[in-house]
């Protein structure tokens, strides 16, 4: 097993840039009871261990019980009560980019997801946003790093952990094999083709159940209504077509699968991988009418105390500080309304959504409980590491998308097949408690993911860990507890980008709560939206309408929340990390946007 990095890796840190472990970690200080210390369970059991990564699509911050959240989340806090939890883990700001660095154990512009697949046309098109005049691409040539698919640069996870001995499983979202066709349409727009040379099985997974894209209905089609471009979902089994039964919803449905792939070779011996990449919370919201039933009312008196709620909750139970100062948010800010501002009718929509957001992330946590279960069932789960998260922050898109003649989005029908709507801004600012806004941005409430991390033997909860982490650090985790070799800069004789995330072993196993401060940089772009950490520092720009892509200064230890901006006040630090990013664009291949440089720190 390896735990250092590699020359290479170890010249990165000294410059300071990208997604690079070089030390210690920083951010939000917890709290722990000594009733939460517990002995250091062995990070390599007798045996190697089984991996199961539990990843929950668009879920925010505060969501789940042991979080902070009022939603029934037995299993998962089990799981904490059982584990650690790591209170300062970041992610991409968006899905697809956050999955390739999974995958890759790197950034996504070395991995292929610069830009979500969705929006690479904008590379090839003067004037559309984000980039804009000044870079336009031709349509088929797109910059490297921003092809929108898990390219073949980089470092696959299962393939990795499939040659080294073991099993690989996956069911749910994949949304790393999209790229733009040959020629946009003829009245502009973009048509979608797939990558096969990037789907799971192709990548390494040995048995895999998925959706294609980035969202779909969580049921199955509706007979006599065609899906829509808004509900279209492609799904594959083992990298071919599959046909949805008529009962399908999919959170039930991959853990099926997920069973199912387990149960099909354990009489071998060999130990698994298992990917559960449930699509729930993402909407369209939907969920079984007998999981939104039980949500009845409890969402009726709105987002300002419902956040309250989580907010003191959370301080409790030492997520975040009791001195948290949390970002004051959008009540009546930029013409968002307060609750009191609606209708009678706009309230009962509003509270409606919530009820089926809630009834998804429930029936969520239930199917966990299944997977984690079935494990105990078959003597499988002592000798397993299960690591629980959600992708990036909560998604704040529009509350509605269009209706038409193939959906059906009035309040009796919300949460059912044919609705197809979200939760919006100031739900999704509820789920993001206490950070600064939601996914697509480059703030807190993007990029922090609440994560659950069980160790094999593991038997009584840890001290939960405010250390700086990093989607990234997740495959050397996983191969170092598998007892598999850094691969370097080549794989099977293919030059290939080294992994720059660290594995978190070590400090999984140290019995102590940490916050420690050091010299590790985290830096990140997507949509023009930047940020880049060092220490207690994170030095951010936010694009619009909630900001003007400036950057802006936070001191994390003492404002994670993200509402005192020290720029003008702290210019050596702010040149310090603006040094830090501009060495991490131009490592990583970041393409260069109008309007997207900023002031200058003061003398």
């Amino acid at each position: 097993m390896y735990r250092k990095l590699s020359a290479s890796l170890m010249l990165g840190c000294a410059l300071g840039g990208g997604i690079t472990a070089c030390g210690g970690g920083s951010g939000g200080s917890t709290e722990a009871s000594s009733a939460q210390q517990a002995a250091t369970p062995s990070a390599q059991a007798a045996t190697r261990p089984n991996i199961l990564m539990i990843l929950a699509d668009d879920m925010g911050y505060s969501d789940i019980g042991a979080f902070g959240g009022e939603i029934s989340t037995p299993h998962l806090d089990a799981l904490a009560a059982s584990g650690r939890l790591l209170t300062n883990y970041h992610t991409g700001s968006t899905c697809s980019p956050t999955r390739s660095m999974l995958m890759s154990g790197t950034d996504h512009h070395l991995a292929g997801l610069g830009s979500m697949a969705e929006t690479v046309a904008s590379l090839t098109l003067s004037n559309v946003a984000p980039y804009g005049t000044g870079n336009a691409y031709g349509w088929n040539n797109p910059p490297d790093g921003y092809e929108g698919y898990l390219n073949d640069r980089v470092l696959s996870m299962p393939q990795v952990l499939r040659d080294a001995g073991y099993h690989t499983y996956m069911a749910g979202k994949w949304h790393l094999a999209t790229q733009p066709s040959s020629a946009p349409l003829a009245g502009g727009g973009t048509p979608w083709v797939y990558r096969a040379a990037s789907f799971p099985n192709a990548k390494g997974f040995e048995r895999s159940f998925v959706l294609l894209q980035g969202a779909g209905s969580h049921f199955a089609p509706v007979s006599g209504k065609p899906i829509t471009a808004d509900l279209g979902s492609s799904y594959l089994e083992d990298d071919k077509p599959a046909t949805l039964p008529a009962d399908f919803y999919s959170t039930t449905a991959y853990t099926d699968k997920l069973i199912a792939y387990i149960d099909a070779s354990k009489a071998d011996g060999k130990p698994f991988f298992a990917y559960a990449a449930y699509t729930a919370p993402h909407w369209p919201l939907q969920a079984p009418d007998a999981d939104i039933a039980k949500h009845k009312g409890r969402y009726d008196d709105g987002y300002e105390a419902v956040r309250a709620r989580r907010l003191e909750k959370q301080k409790a139970l030492g997520v975040i500080p009791k001195d948290f100062n949390p970002n004051p948010g959008l009540d009546g800010v930029m013409g968002r309304p307060r609750w009191a501002d609606l209708t009678a009718e706009q309230r009962a929509r509003e509270a409606r959504k919530m009820e089926v957001y809630a009834a998804m992330v429930e029936n969520l946590d239930r199917n966990i409980g299944r997977l984690i279960q079935h494990l105990k069932d078959i003597g499988a789960y002592d000798n397993t590491l299960i690591v629980f998260a959600s992708d990036n922050g909560s998604e704040g898109a529009p509350s509605q998308f269009a209706d038409n003649a193939n959906t059906d989005n009035s309040l009796a029908n919300i949460g059912r097949p044919l609705s197809n709507v979200t939760y919006g801004e100031r739900w999704a600012e509820v789920s993001a408690t206490p950070f600064r806004l939601w996914k697509g941005f480059a703030t807190e409430g993007g990029v922090s993911s609440p994560m659950i991390v069980r160790l094999p033997g593991q038997t009584r909860a840890m001290a939960a860990s405010g250390e700086l982490t990093h989607v990234s650090d997740l495959l050397p985790t996983f191969l170092e507890a598998a007892g598999v070799a850094n691969p370097g800069t080549s794989y099977k004789g293919t030059p290939v980008q080294p992994i720059t995330g660290m594995s978190m072993l070590a400090q999984l196993n140290r019995p102590d709560a940490s916050d420690a401060t050091g010299s590790r940089v985290l830096a990140d772009e997507l949509f023009t939206g930047r940020y880049v950490i060092r220490g207690n520092w994170k030095l951010t720009s936010v694009q619009a309408p909630f900001g003007d892509n400036q950057w802006s200064l936070y001191d994390l230890r003492n404002d994670r929340g993200e509402t005192n901006d020290l720029f003008a006040s702290r210019p050596g630090v702010a040149k310090q990390l603006m040094q830090d990013y501009d060495e991490y664009a131009a490592r990583v291949g970041v393409v260069n946007t109008p309007g997207a440089r900023n002031r200058a720190p003061a003398p």
